[in-house]
This record gives C-alpha cells, sequence and structure tokens, in this order.
C-alpha cells in the first residue's frame, strides 16, 4: 500500500480530484493531508468523506514544505511514501505505480509536466520518447543524459514519486532550515549520496495543474542547498 503525503490550505476547489485521483481510484492508497489553517470549507469537506484511507491532520497554521511533509510522513500508514501536491493528478493508474516496485531501489522518480485536467485523456500531450521530450521533466542529472548540457551533472530531485520509508528513518525528514524551495532536491540528494538507490520512472506521469502558486523564493534556501549538495558529495560512500 502507498501513503500519498502532501499539504493544502484554502484550495478546497481541487480537493475532489485529488481524491478521485488517490483513495477513490485503489483502496490501497492512504492519502495524509496536512492542513495549514484552511478557512474555505476545506476541513469540513475532507472530514464528510467519512473515509478511514483519509488522513486529515490539522496542524492550524501554514508552514514550510519540509515541516508539513515531515507532518504528514509520521502519521503515515505505510513504507512506500509518496511526495505529492494537492494541484497535481497521476495520469497512470496506481496499479502501474505498484508494478514499479522491486527489491533494488529506495526511491522513485516520477515524470511531470504542466497540463489541465483533459491532458491526461490526450494521447499528444502524453507522449514522451525521452525523459524531456515534449515537456516533460524528470530531474537525474546523474543517470540521465539530457541534452540541454546546463545543468549539474551530480544532482537529482524527487519532484514527485515515491520514498521507501527506511529512507527517512536512516538519514532523517526533510530538513526543517529550508523555508520552501530547494528542501526537495536536497533530500533526494542527502538520500542519493548516502547510498539509496533511485529508479527512474519515465512512463509514470504526473499532470501539474495551472494552480496558483504561493510559494516565496528565498536566496538562503539556493545558498543553503548548493553547500549541502557539496557536502553530501565530498563524504559520500559512493565515492569511495
Amino acid at each position: 500500500m502507498i501513503s500519498v503525503v502532501t499539504g493544502t490550505l484554502n484550495r478546497k476547489e481541487y480537493l475532489q480530484k485529488l481524491l478521485d485521483n488517490t483513495v477513490n481510484s485503489d483502496e490501497r492508497i492512504e492519502l495524509v493531508l496536512v492542513d495549514g489553517g484552511s478557512k474555505d470549507g476545506t476541513i469540513e469537506f475532507i472530514k464528510k468523506q467519512n473515509n478511514p484511507r483519509i488522513k486529515l491532520v490539522e496542524i492550524g497554521v501554514r508552514s514550510p514544505y519540509p515541516h508539513y511533509m515531515n507532518v504528514g510522513i509520521q502519521h503515515a500508514s505505510h513504507d512506500l511514501i509518496c511526495q505529492w501536491n494537492d494541484d497535481v493528478l497521476l495520469c497512470n493508474t496506481w496499479q502501474e505505480v505498484i508494478d514499479e516496485i522491486d527489491d533494488n531501489h529506495q526511491a522513485y522518480l516520477f515524470n511531470w509536466k504542466t497540463g489541465t485536467n483533459d491532458s491526461i485523456n490526450d494521447s499528444e500531450w502524453l507522449k514522451s520518447d525521452f525523459p524531456r521530450d515534449n515537456g516533460w521533466i524528470v530531474i537525474n542529472n546523474i543517470d540521465l543524459d539530457y541534452p540541454l548540457g546546463n545543468e549539474n551533472k551530480n544532482e537529482l530531485c524527487m519532484n514527485y514519486g515515491i520514498y521507501r520509508k527506511e529512507v527517512f528513518e536512516k538519514i532523517g525528514g526533510y530538513n526543517i532550515s529550508y523555508l520552501y524551495y530547494y528542501s526537495d532536491a536536497e533530500m533526494a540528494n542527502r538520500a542519493y549520496y548516502a547510498g539509496f538507490e533511485f529508479k527512474n520512472c519515465l512512463n509514470i506521469k504526473v499532470c501539474v495543474l495551472p494552480a496558483e502558486k504561493r510559494a516565496v523564493y528565498y536566496q538562503q534556501d539556493m545558498d543553503t542547498y548548493l553547500k549541502d549538495l557539496k557536502l553530501y558529495q565530498e563524504v559520500s560512500p559512493r565515492n569511495k
């Protein structure tokens, strides 16, 4: 079973699609929804579902991405933790996701790009012959040969995908020193350079809906990330 973990705040208009795409589409999915103090009926809507596979965690105040993800993971019931957002849709079935899980990897990167509700039924939009062909994005500049040529060849980032819970148990959760951006990349690189194996699930695709983005960019997040990345690369057992 898979625990899908995400946060939400005053985004009730996205929640029905989120539910239909997760817990309502497969009984093996648990949704852990961390609410930052919604006042738009979100809490009442979720409670009305009366679904035992929905865990609503009310923290009451808006919090940084790494904080609410850590809270969600603490409430997750299952070994497979899916890093998610409340404004994205899985284009595949969850069975196709489960089929990717094996004994050789502890993390699974999904392919994503921006689209609309109708995109997941559009064969032209879904088409991709290369990791970033047709607008698709899976960030693994270590294992994949990108044609763009301007990425840091030693880093990766899980925007959407799955970690086994053992990753967090062994190296800790998301770094709460980050205010928002780069905390997902920091987590992925910390896991990779600690020796965990990542699988590029290029056929597992995620549609990112054109929702209002409320995150604020902070230069200190970038500065912290670059320092952390350099450290992980220097001390990694992969380099020994």
